[in-house]
């Protein structure tokens, strides 16, 4: 999975959210779960 600036994910357990600085490869991840991305 990949992301790209600007993206914002979230966490569905505690509510965390991080907005993406710079792209790249990988998966973000947050209380041993996969964030998911979060729709304008």
């Amino acid at each position: 999975m990949s992301s790209h600036k600007s993206e914002v994910y979230y966490c569905e357990i505690c509510g965390t959210e991080v907005e993406v600085r710079n792209g790249g490869d990988g998966t973000l991840k947050c209380c041993d779960q996969v964030m998911e991305i979060k729709q304008p």
